[in-house]
């Protein structure tokens, strides 16, 4: 992981080092902050405001792993600020349904990282701080529910306008060097059980710059964009979400972070966590952070449900608990049946045909039918159900297709082949061998002469060998196709025991298949190095591949070895890939000559 660093020319200027250490100009270097409200989610707003005269406050722990890192010609030199744990104390009010007020106190409660005086020319900052106070007013615009100034839209948007203030104490990194200002839109929409939602934002302050040796020193306006995704509802709660910043006064990437998060509600109390990676090179990125705290509602919400409500009082709950909120829900209080037919409406179908046949009654719930015949439509009667009337059936009370007029093909031996086009039909066996059965004499499915244990079930895309082992080696009609390599000693004809399973399974197939009566040990090459080296390194491979089989009880006779060297490549020699799998070798079934 890319740890975040401060890639400005403070970082790389060479006047540092000569200057006496001074301490960093004032900036807060923490650019996260939670969702005030947390109504929709906490790693980002999702255009979400508090109900009238509704509150909560947060306590939260912040810890932030190397925020800020020292480079020096592009490699880290050690990190400014390697441990930066805070407390944030945040509050939200709703004015009204559409309004909302929110402020957050942030405090460095301990901060370590390298002396770095000598090389930087920087004091390490303080370890406590009191940090700048944030207010922010947030209008819902739009409201999915019955929030905002346009009410039960698709849609919660909101607009909002922060500020930070130039106050604290300590240099700890923790106070803005003049009046901040962080404009805000946000949206979001629950789809079900899950919404989706996120923000774009500005901070518009004034520049600090870090060292006079360059304009890339300034750390100054930015914008943000996250995106988030979370379940819903009034239980526990998850989410994940992604943050951007991107600077605009050149000079240093943008930095990147996921977040992951669970709520847990306890009665009017929520704990919460978040945490995850960063990513980049901006100031304030950590390597990673985590950010865990808990949540007060001093008083139950209207629509909290537990609370005494109706469902036009509260469409954002669920109360049947069928999936649809209450607002969607044209039966709010009693749950959908899920059996398939209109299950969006929220409301219970008891009869889906409305043929006046209850569907736990109704033998066709989906077909209208009368009571006298189960609640299933009449039809033309079909004794035998193969859809061939019994008018039109030459066998009425046995199923048969229509191009026999109703009547059953003949099928003597049950394999699905017709007896007349059947070669063997007191035999069944499959179409693609005319009717005739296969050799297979463990019943596995695969063919003897396909089967690696034709003495043993086993599935077919293992060769017919038991599933315990997976098999490496596939007959074919010319070669033992081999599906791994045999690896060698390099240079050398030393077989390495990472190859013993495969050759070992090379020598139960010779085992169980005495028909075959030769089989060529083939050793080939690249076309790197001397091709008479080559060759005579790929025959003394194949002749330590022949000797193998024959320890593991191969007789000698039906084995020989033969080394090509570079002269028979599989692939091309001009990518690594292709020499790879030049470098192989390869098992040639040798079929007699006819006489």
């Amino acid at each position: 992981m890319k740890k975040s660093l401060l890639s400005l020319a403070l970082l790389v200027s060479s006047l540092a080092a000569a200057q006496q250490a001074q301490p960093l100009p004032s900036f807060s270097l923490t650019r996260f902050g939670l969702n005030d409200g947390g109504k929709g989610g906490l790693g980002a707003a999702t255009g979400d405001t508090l109900d009238q005269f509704r509150f909560r406050a947060t306590l939260g722990f912040h810890y932030e792993n190397n925020p800020l890192v020292y480079y020096r010609n592009g490699s880290p030199a050690g990190s400014l600020v390697e441990h930066r744990a805070q407390l944030h104390l945040g509050m939200a009010f709703g004015i009204t349904s559409w309004l909302q007020l929110a402020g957050e106190l942030p405090m460095v409660v301990l901060q370590s990282g390298d002396d770095l005086s000598n090389v930087a020319g920087t004091v390490t900052p303080d370890s406590f701080g009191l940090g700048s106070p944030r207010f922010a007013l947030r209008m819902g615009i739009l409201s999915q529910g019955s929030g905002g100034l346009a009410k039960n839209t698709g849609l919660d948007l909101a607009l909002q306008l922060g500020v930070a203030l130039p106050f604290g104490v300590g240099n700890a990194l923790n106070i803005e060097n003049g009046w901040n200002v962080m404009p805000q839109l946000s949206a979001g929409r629950d789809f079900g059980p899950v919404r989706f939602g996120g923000e774009f934002s500005a901070l518009i302050r004034q520049g600090v710059a870090l060292t006079p040796s360059t304009t890339k020193d300034t750390v100054g306006h930015q914008l943000g964009l996250r995106a988030l995704v979370s379940s819903t509802g009034e239980y526990v709660r998850f989410e994940g979400s992604f943050h951007t910043l991107i600077p605009l006064d050149g000079g240093v990437p943008a930095g990147f972070e996921l977040l992951g998060g669970v709520r847990v509600p306890i009665g009017p109390l929520e704990l919460f966590a978040l945490g995850g990676p960063g990513f980049g090179n901006l100031p304030g990125t950590p390597s990673f952070r985590v950010f865990a705290g808990l949540g007060i509602k001093p008083w139950a919400e209207k629509c909290d449900a537990s609370s005494s409500h109706t469902p036009a009082e509260c469409p954002d709950l669920d109360d049947d608990q069928d999936g649809l909120r209450n607002r969607l829900d044209k039966c709010p209080l009693e749950p959908e049946d899920k059996d398939q037919f209109e299950d969006d409406d929220g409301c219970i179908d008891p009869d889906n045909d409305r043929d006046r046949v209850l569907d736990g009654e109704d033998k066709c719930p989906i077909e209208p039918g009368p009571k006298s015949n189960n609640g299933c439509p009449i039809r033309v009667r079909d004794n035998d159900g193969d859809g061939t009337p019994d008018v039109d059936d030459k066998c009425p009370t046995i199923p048969g297709p229509k191009s026999r007029q109703g009547c059953p093909i003949k099928d003597t031996d049950g394999d699905g082949l017709e007896d007349e086009l059947d070669q063997c039909p007191k035999e069944p066996g499959p179409r693609e061998r005319n009717g005739c059965p296969l050799k297979d004499r463990d019943g596995d499915g695969v063919e003897d002469t396909a089967d690696n244990c034709p003495d043993e079930k086993g599935p077919v895309e293992n060769q017919g060998c038991p599933a315990k082992e997976k098999q490496l080696v596939i007959i074919t009609k010319d070669k033992l196709v081999i599906t791994d390599r045999v690896y060698f000693a390099t240079g050398k004809a030393t077989i390495l025991p990472v190859s013993f399973p495969l050759l070992n399974q090379v020598a139960s197939v010779l085992r169980n298949h005495p028909e075959l009566p030769m089989v060529t040990v083939e050793g080939h090459t690249d076309d790197r190095g001397s091709a008479k080296v080559n060759r005579k390194l790929s025959l003394a491979r194949a002749k330590a591949v022949q000797q193998y089989l024959v320890h593991q009880g191969i007789d000698q006779g039906r084995l020989n070895a033969m080394g090509f060297g570079p002269d028979r490549p599989s692939d091309t020699n001009k990518t690594e890939a292709g020499r790879a799998n030049n470098r192989r070798v390869e098992f040639v079934i040798e079929h007699p000559t006819e006489p």
